[in-house]
């Protein structure tokens, strides 16, 4: 009888809790449900729809009419990135499988359109950084297509340091970033070559901005969606604190800017807009200025949406991207010169 009882106590808790199971709501994967789950989180947590001047409202409503029970998965991936495209965000993306490089794909790219602004092979490696033509030349790697850090002076004046970062999504160490700081010290100013990092990781940014200064200077604040109301935003000043090395670079800098320029390459840049003796070279920053979240909707598809925004020391809305101080394009017709680099160098001097 006893274990009788035990048999019933765990065929009635089993029981409960398949009927629990069953009883919980599966989130609709319809492609009308879909759409308006896509459009609510655009409407409540994307942080510039004012910016970008987006009429959501008018423009889910308009999208809506077009979905019924024979919209085909294609057709509802591309109303959905239409919507996508609609916010000229390079974070803000929607993708059909993470996994297969061959799904669908939605979103937008700050690069179209523009220019090739620099030519690694043919001109930066013969004439600038190659071991050949800068003997002196140090790297972060294996190599200097690929390392993490590259740095030296350039081969027509050593007293004008260079250092490029391909990528902030890279680990370099405090005692790393002294070394390239302690290495280009004693240069009169310095080229600061950033085209094509494209970003990585904002916190690593920041710190290579502290060496650039020797008190703590107000850079702006970012503007973060806190809820699904129209006007629910909070901002968040920042300041950027010198970072307290004895080898702070305190003299003239050009940074070498394009398209690529995004991300925590923005974070950088905004990290040093108040310093005058800091100008920027070259072509139109990409932007991309805003924190991200991401997730997945109901039928499985990934996204990923702007939260905030931020707003330089200046005034200015950066996620479009910034043109630079002094406007340079690179000529692909003439292989023996980075006209980028050279002006740079002529400002330098």
């Amino acid at each position: 009888m006893k274990q009788l009882k035990i048999s019933i106590l765990v065929f009635l808790v089993l029981f409960c809790s398949c009927e629990k199971t069953l009883m919980e709501p599966n989130p609709e994967t319809n492609a009308l449900a879909i759409f308006d789950e896509y459009s609510t989180l655009v409407k409540e947590k994307y942080g510039m729809l004012a910016y970008k001047n987006v009429d959501i409202n008018a423009l889910t409503n308009a999208l809506r009419k077009k979905i019924n029970e024979s919209t085909s998965k294609q057709e509802l991936f591309k109303t959905l990135g239409t919507i996508t495209e609609s916010l000229r965000d390079g974070h803000s993306i929607i993708i059909e499988d993470k996994s297969d490089k061959n799904s669908m794909y939605t979103g937008f790219s700050p690069m179209e359109g523009y220019p090739k602004s620099i030519d690694i092979v043919n001109i930066l490696l013969p004439h600038y950084i190659g071991k050949e033509i800068n003997p002196g030349i140090k790297v972060l790697g294996r190599n200097l297509i690929r390392g993490r850090a590259i740095w030296g002076t350039i081969p027509s004046n050593n007293k004008i340091g260079y250092l490029r970062i391909p990528s902030w999504a890279v680990a370099i160490s405090d005692d790393e970033i002294e070394r390239i700081f302690k290495d280009l010290k004693n240069t009169k100013g310095l080229i600061f070559d950033m085209r094509l990092n494209s970003g990585g990781d904002p916190a690593l940014a920041t710190k290579f901005a502290s060496y650039f200064i020797d008190k703590p200077i107000y850079t702006g604040y970012e503007r973060f969606k806190i809820g699904p109301g129209p006007n629910d935003f909070s901002n968040s000043e920042v300041t950027l604190k010198p970072s307290g090395s004895k080898n702070n670079y305190l003299k003239p800098v050009m940074v070498l800017t394009d398209r690529y320029v995004y991300s925590a390459s923005t974070t950088f840049l905004y990290s040093l807009v108040p310093n005058k003796r800091i100008k920027t070279v070259g072509q139109k920053t990409g932007g991309g200025s805003g924190s991200v979240i991401d997730g997945y909707l109901a039928n499985g598809w990934y996204w990923s949406l702007s939260v905030s925004e931020f707003i330089d020391a200046q005034g200015r809305h950066l996620d479009d991207g910034v043109d630079p101080d002094i406007p340079v394009k690179l000529n692909l017709e003439d292989t023996t010169k980075d006209e980028v680099i050279e002006r740079a160098i002529i400002e330098l001097q």
